[in-house]
């Protein structure tokens, strides 16, 4: 494997130049394949080495590398890699089955402008997306699963994702269909809105590896929430202070949590494997106002070869938005069970931008690809 560098990152690294390899060669498949751009860069005002592979430009960032990790730079570059594969769901047999393919690492320069010039877009594109970088973590396992999803253009071709082009192409010198490149645990959640007198639930398939940020996204898919308000994850432990998940990005949720009281950590960088099995049961509040409580239960786990987030099946329909609570939720129902009641029609026109829609399970699906796939959350049903 060849890591071709910018001065900067071979100045860290310390090669000098009779120990380069040739620069010359690495442009075709499948020696791209083996083959990494690699640049030492500032983002966020912290160090990083970003890795952008040649032939199908998926990313890999370590991050605040110290100067102790630039002894052992092949060892760290090799377990970004593996890492970063992992979380993609790539079967550990092809990662490895790679990595021996490419061999020692040997360094080398940068090759072309036009190298130069992808790289670069991958550096911008690591900035712009750059709230998923966890500061507290060296290996980034969340930016490449965001970055990898951004669609490359290169010429006149089609345009194309990295992460999909490099399942291709691992499949290709591993001798294998692109499906038996992955293998995923999914694992099967029912979550249920806890209403007393109420059964109102959804059945997921989730990726292990997908963050508590794509669980907060599925869950306001498939009850059709509108991601108006606050949220959290809380984990009941029993010898322990409760963990609590929190959507970090919002200055106010960090500002007023007692740190003595829960063990906390942040949504975008928690991977639901970090707590289940281990914990069966997680707790998600929506709208601390009317306070949604829902329990998140792990059923099975169930082996797959698709890495997306699914629909199952489901019952009862969700109280609207801004209802007042299960005590508001109950007067609203009232309301609409009686026609002759003075407030029925007005009330029966405010729960239509705040009730939810009914949407059959490929549109709840198609939602689903949308929210999981890239790094947003969308109400729009098209």
């Amino acid at each position: 494997m060849i890591i071709q560098c910018t001065k900067s990152l071979l100045d860290k690294v310390g090669i000098k130049g009779n120990e380069l390899a040739s620069s010359e060669g690495h442009e075709q498949f499948p020696d791209s394949l083996m083959a990494w751009h690699a640049n030492f860069v500032s983002i966020n005002r912290r160090k990083a080495i970003i890795l952008m592979n040649n032939e199908t430009r998926y990313p890999i960032v370590i991050y605040r590398p110290s100067i102790k990790d630039f002894s052992k730079i092949k060892e760290l570059i090799r377990e970004a890699i593996m890492q970063a594969l992992r979380m993609e769901g790539v079967r550990k047999e092809v990662i490895e089955a790679y990595l021996d393919k490419a061999g020692e690492i040997s360094f080398s320069k940068t090759s072309s402008r036009s190298m130069v010039a992808k790289m670069n877009n991958t550096v911008r594109e690591i900035e712009f997306m750059g709230t998923y970088l966890d500061e507290e973590a060296k290996i980034q396992r969340y930016i490449s699963l965001v970055v990898g999803r951004l669609i490359q253009i290169s010429g006149s071709n089609e345009g194309f994702y990295p992460f999909e082009k490099m399942l291709e192409y691992l499949g290709s010198i591993s001798g294998i269909d692109i499906d038996e490149v992955l293998d995923i645990d999914l694992y099967q959640l029912k979550i249920q809105i806890n209403i007393e007198g109420h059964d109102i639930w959804r059945r997921v398939l989730v990726p292990a590896t997908y963050s508590f940020r794509h669980l907060h996204n599925i869950i306001q898919t498939v009850f059709d929430w509108q991601n108006y308000h606050l949220h959290e994850f809380v984990v009941e432990r029993a010898e322990n202070k409760p963990i609590k998940i929190l959507m970090d990005d919002d200055p106010e949720t960090l500002e007023y949590i007692n740190i003595d009281e829960f063990d906390v950590r942040q949504e975008r960088f928690v991977a639901l494997e970090d707590i289940f099995p281990e914990y069966n049961e997680v707790m998600y509040e929506y709208d601390f106002g009317d306070a949604w409580e829902h329990t998140v239960t792990l059923e099975k786990v169930v082996k797959s070869k698709t890495f997306q987030a699914t629909y199952l099946d489901g019952n009862g329909e969700r109280p609207p938005e801004d209802v007042g609570g299960a005590g508001g939720f109950e007067e609203y129902l009232r309301i609409m069970d009686n026609e002759k009641h003075p407030r029925h029609q007005d009330i029966k026109a405010w729960a239509e931008s705040q009730k939810e829609r009914k949407l059959g399970p490929e549109k709840i699906n198609q939602r689903l690809n949308r929210v999981t796939s890239g790094s947003g959350f969308s109400t729009i049903v098209i």
